[in-house]
Order: C-alpha cells, then sequence, then structure tokens
C-alpha cells in the first residue's frame, strides 16, 4: 500500500507539473492588474503591431479628410510618415496603456461572474484604443487643401482580442487559478515529497522523479512553442492578430523561464539521484 500510494503521489506530481507552471503564470498575470498591464505594455512597440496600427490609423483618416482622389495620391506618402510619427509619441503608449487597463477590469469582471461578455458583431471581446492625430491640419495646407476650423482627428481602433469560445476556455483556467492560485507549484512539490517519503528505495524514487519533471517540462515547452504558431489564426483582425501574436512571445518568455527553473530542479534531483546511486555502489564494493 505505501508503495502504492507513493507512485501515485510521484505519478501526479510528473503529470500536475506542467498544470502547476502554467497556473501560476497565468495567477500572477491574469488576476493582477498591474502586472497585466507591466507585461503587455511592450507589445504595442512590436513591429507588427505597430504596422498594422498604422494601417487602420491611416485608413480612419482618410475616410475622414475625404479630400480628391488626386490629392490623395500626394497625401498618402506624407500621411502615412505622419501617423507614424504620433504613434511613436508617449500619449500613443499611454493610451495603450489606459485601454489594457480598461481591457483587464473588464476581464476580471467578467471572470468572476458580475456581467457577461461584451462582444463586437463578430463575437469577439474588443479593446478600444483612442489614437488622437495632430499635424494634419498643417498637412494639408502644404498640398493647398482649405481646412475650416480646427481639424480633430482621434479615430477610435478597436482591437479585437478573443472570442467567446476562447473566453470560455478562459474562465475554466481562471477557476482552476483562483483556487489553487500560487500554491500549485507548491502542491506539485508537496506531492514529490510525499512520494519520497513513502518510497522504500528513495534513490530510485529520486531519480525518477527527475526524469518524469525533465520529461514533462521539455514537453511543456514543446507545446508552448507549438503554440507559438496557432496564436496568430485565433484572430482574423490584423491588429488583433498581431497582439495576441506579440502578446504570447511576451508570454512565451515567462513561461519559458518557470519551465528553465522546473529543469534545473528536476536535473538537479536526478544529478542527486546518480550521485547517491554511484557512492551506494562503492561503499558496497568496498564492504
Amino acid at each position: 500500500m505505501r508503495c502504492l500510494v507513493s507512485g501515485v503521489a510521484g505519478l501526479l506530481a510528473v503529470i500536475l507539473l506542467p498544470v502547476a507552471l502554467l497556473v501560476a503564470w497565468v495567477t500572477s498575470v491574469g488576476t493582477d492588474t498591474d502586472q497585466f498591464v507591466r507585461e503587455l505594455r511592450p507589445v504595442a512597440s512590436s513591429p507588427e503591431v505597430r504596422e498594422a496600427l498604422t494601417e487602420r490609423v491611416l485608413e480612419s483618416v482618410e475616410v475622414q479628410l475625404k479630400v480628391p482622389d488626386p490629392i490623395a495620391r500626394q497625401l498618402a506618402a506624407p500621411l502615412r510618415e505622419l501617423v507614424t510619427t504620433v504613434l511613436e509619441q508617449p500619449e500613443v503608449e499611454r493610451a495603450w496603456e489606459s485601454g489594457l487597463r480598461g481591457a483587464h477590469r473588464e476581464f476580471l469582471a467578467v471572470m468572476e461572474g458580475e456581467r457577461p461578455a461584451r462582444v463586437d458583431s463578430t463575437g469577439h471581446v474588443v479593446m478600444p484604443l483612442t489614437i488622437e492625430v495632430t499635424g494634419v491640419d498643417r498637412l494639408l495646407d502644404r498640398f493647398g487643401v482649405p481646412v475650416r476650423g480646427s481639424l480633430n482627428l482621434a479615430p477610435e481602433v478597436p482591437i479585437a482580442l478573443f472570442s467567446v469560445d476562447d473566453l470560455t476556455t478562459a474562465r475554466r483556467v481562471y477557476a482552476v487559478g483562483a483556487v489553487a492560485g500560487s500554491a500549485a507549484p507548491w502542491i506539485v512539490v508537496a506531492l514529490a515529497a510525499l512520494a519520497l517519503i513513502l518510497a522504500r528505495r528513495r534513490v530510485r524514487a529520486l531519480g525518477l522523479l527527475g526524469v518524469g519533471g525533465l520529461l514533462a517540462a521539455a514537453a511543456f515547452a514543446g507545446a508552448i512553442v507549438l503554440g507559438r504558431d496557432a496564436s496568430t489564426e485565433v484572430v482574423a483582425d490584423p491588429i488583433g492578430s498581431a497582439v495576441v501574436a506579440a502578446a504570447y512571445r511576451h508570454a512565451e518568455d515567462g513561461l519559458m523561464a518557470e519551465v528553465g527553473l522546473a529543469l534545473w530542479v528536476s536535473a538537479g534531483l536526478l544529478a542527486i539521484a546518480l550521485a547517491a546511486g554511484v557512492v551506494r555502489v562503492i561503499f558496497r564494493r568496498r564492504g
């Protein structure tokens, strides 16, 4: 019975290791708005997001201007340059951060059942982002286009983040995280310790835990890498797709750091087991 309990505890520790790593990361980022903003703040500066935002803002500005085609063609290049410059301003970074905070508060409210998710016509949850484009009036004046009054262009760029189906999956993960939270890795540690305490051959059990941990962590790392390409297909909208892809890369960095720690710990357990085994063999031969 003792060996059976030890084996089951060890097996559960190995199986739950990837789950514990994921839950711990989701809990630290998904439930803390400040941490969420810190993690995703750099996403706006990624090349694919900046390019997608430029195209969307440029399209919106051109629609609002409604200038004749010949002038529109002349304006295309300088207007793109202007929008690119605007997107590099600190005001856009602050607008992005404000949008992230609002989106995360909405996410928490939905996860905790306070209200249903607000979705667009395609069934996606969106993060509204308003970007004020200044200097267009001076640009129009250069090309002889009359401007009546002050030209105030502040297009709203809705960024589709995930679908209702994705939200359902996220709610399940969030529910697990709310229960286990940051204690999830310690549950794995407790199971591994129980397996060692009850094992009749502790050196062998330690080695098996090390090997199992290495395999589980490596498999989790492989799943993270394989999910990289799939992340770009979550949202059809170009901006949303670029945001999700960039956010996935940042999440991948955080998760890989945890995987690296798990690999080192597992390798350490295996090394200790091997060393203990060698020492035991030496003492047996001398005895």
